[in-house]
C-alpha cells in the first residue's frame, strides 16, 4: 500500500535482481528465505540511529511499517528512541522476533503468492478478543498501558517525522541512548 506516490518505478525480474534499493527475500520477515541472524547483523550495523528509525529500514527488515514499529518495539520491551549501540544482542534478536511474530500473525496467505495484511480493527498485537483492545500501544497516546498502566506517549520520530507511541515505564531508555530528535 502506497500513500501519496509522486513517482513509481517498474522492473523487470532482472533490473530488480540488480536494484540495491529492494529489499532480498531474506530481509523480508514473512519470507520462508528470511535470515534472522543476517537481520539481527543489519539491524545492529545501525548503530546511531534510534531503534525505531531502523526497524522502518526496508533493507534491515523489510515489512515492518509505521504501526509495527512501535508494536514490536514495545513487545520486545525496547524504547523505540534509544540508540541501536544500546541494544545488547538478545534485545536486537527479540525486535526480531517480535516482528516476525506479530506481522505472521496480522496477514492472510491464500494458497496462491498473494498477501493480505489487515488493517484497521482486523489488525492485532495483543490477544485480546476486544476489537477495541488489539493494539498494545499505538494510536493511544495519553491511555493507559495494557500491562502496567502509564500513559502511552507519543512523539514524531526520524527524519520523516513519523509518529511513535511508546510507554515510558515498559519501555525503559537506558541511560544516555537516547538519539536526539
Amino acid at each position: 500500500m502506497g500513500f501519496r506516490v509522486p513517482v513509481a518505478e517498474m522492473h523487470t525480474a532482472q533490473s530488480l535482481a540488480r536494484s540495491a534499493k529492494i529489499p532480498r527475500p531474506q530481509a523480508d520477515v514473512l519470507s520462508a528465505a528470511f535470515d534472522a541472524a543476517a537481520a539481527v547483523r543489519r539491524l545492529l550495523a545501525h548503530h546511531d540511529e534510534a531503534v525505531g528509525d531502523a526497524l522502518l529500514r526496508q533493507e534491515v527488515m523489510a515489512g515492518v511499517g509505521n504501526v509495527f514499529k512501535s508494536e514490536v518495539c514495545f513487545v520486545a520491551g525496547v524504547h523505540p528512541f534509544c540508540r541501536v549501540a544500546s541494544l545488547t544482542p538478545q534485545q536486537a534478536q527479540d525486535l526480531i522476533a517480535a516482528a516476525r511474530q506479530l506481522l505472521a500473525a496480522n496477514v492472510l496467505q491464500d494458497s496462491g503468492d498473494t498477501v493480505v495484511t489487515y488493517g484497521g480493527r482486523r489488525r492485532r498485537t495483543t490477544h485480546a478478543s476486544n476489537p477495541a483492545a488489539s493494539l498494545w500501544v499505538y494510536g493511544r497516546a495519553g491511555e493507559p498501558c495494557r500491562r502496567c498502566g502509564e500513559p502511552i506517549r507519543r512523539r514524531l520520530q526520524g527524519p520523516d517525522a513519523r509518529v511513535t507511541f511508546w510507554c515510558p515505564r515498559c519501555q525503559t531508555l537506558p541511560d544516555a541512548a537516547e538519539v536526539d530528535g
